[in-house]
């Protein structure tokens, strides 16, 4: 396996790599404050990489600038990791490449390596006091505290250390890399969104919370790397707890607007589903109901078709439309009236 990012490529170390290897592992401040001693001379090095660098999972960092290895990073089983969705993060970089973001940048491809191709549940990840350098990593990268041992072996070096351990789950992974797919400049925001219209017997499903002055569709906002299909329905888990069924997109609307509640103006693609409730029992839950999502109380309200027009009611076009719902995929632009 061969990984790449902006800067780098991590590729499995080879024999032929022990020269670049020997010039930083035989720095002082490179192994002893990871746990392992400095090597001693080339043939040292080359000892190293075949019997520890050429594991499963452990990569040379190498610099696309340059083609040369300055580091190592990998993914390894031992104690803190011992089940088959586990593994521990481990690392290294020559001295003169600190300071300069590789190692993030490195752990980066790793981890969206270790949860997207391997299908890990944790990566686990620590550091000996003192190591500051590598706290700091951890910390870019979202990992969380744990736990500190007081007497952890380092068997290399025939001592112990006190030791703090971090994790990395598949969960929070997610949550950091599938970010909203959204951005601000100045005082203009663009937001890429998914809506889902529900319907029973000549109503629709609207909803407001108590920052809102008027009524809009349940939905949000699609995240990175995440199809807008699988975000309608994340969004219908986490607003109404219920998973309905995709029935098809009715459009694409690109909205312009200036939103009531932060003064901001909009541009937003939203794209609009069309779902079926019918076997999930939100009906049951009566013609007006609230439910909590996070900090915010969200009122939702079965709104008769005829009544759109006399509501405060956003996208303005439903309000013609949904008396005639399209059968193909239609691209539609709304601008606020001025």
């Amino acid at each position: 396996m061969v990984l790449q990012t902006e800067r780098l490529i991590l590729r499995p170390w080879e024999e032929t790599d022990a020269e670049e290897c020997y010039q930083y592992a035989k720095d002082p401040r490179v192994g002893p404050i990871a746990g392992w001693p400095v090597h001693t001379d080339v043939e040292d090095s080359r000892r190293v990489i075949r019997e520890v660098l050429t594991a499963p999972e452990t990569y040379a960092i190498v610099l696309k600038e340059t083609g040369l290895p300055v580091g190592s990073i990998g993914l390894h089983h031992n104690d803190l990791a011992e089940k088959d969705d586990e593994a521990e993060l481990g690392y290294w970089l020559g001295v003169p490449y600190w300071g300069k973001g590789i190692v993030p940048e490195a752990a980066r491809a790793l981890l969206c390596h270790a949860f997207e191709d391997l299908g890990l549940a944790r990566v686990w990840c620590g550091y000996y006091e003192g190591n500051e350098k590598s706290k700091r990593v951890q910390e870019k990268l979202g990992f969380l505290y744990q736990w500190t041992n007081n007497n952890v072996p380092v068997p290399q070096l025939g001592e112990t250390r006190r030791g703090h351990v971090s994790l990395m789950t598949r969960e929070r992974w997610d949550a950091i890399t599938r970010a909203d797919i959204t951005y601000l400049a100045g005082n203009r925001k663009f937001n890429y969104r998914v809506c889902g219209i529900l319907l029973s017997e000549g109503r629709i499903l609207a909803m407001r919370d108590e920052r809102s002055p008027y009524f809009y569709l349940p939905g949000g906002r699609v995240k990175m790397g995440e199809a807008a299909e699988d975000a309608i329905l994340r969004e219908m888990k986490e607003e109404l707890d219920v998973t309905p069924r995709v029935v098809r997109p009715l459009w694409l609307c690109q909205n312009f607007f200036t939103e009531d509640v932060d003064k901001l103006r909009y541009h937003e693609l939203c794209l609009y589903y069309l779902l079926d409730a019918a076997e999930t029992g939100l009906e049951k839950r009566g013609e007006r109901f609230t439910l909590r999502e996070g900090a915010h109380t969200h009122d939702f309200v079965w709104l008769p078709f005829e009544r759109l027009k006399d509501e405060c009611f956003y996208p303005l076009f439903l309000k013609d439309e949904i008396f005639r719902l399209p059968e193909t995929f239609t691209i539609k632009t709304e601008r606020e009236p001025l």
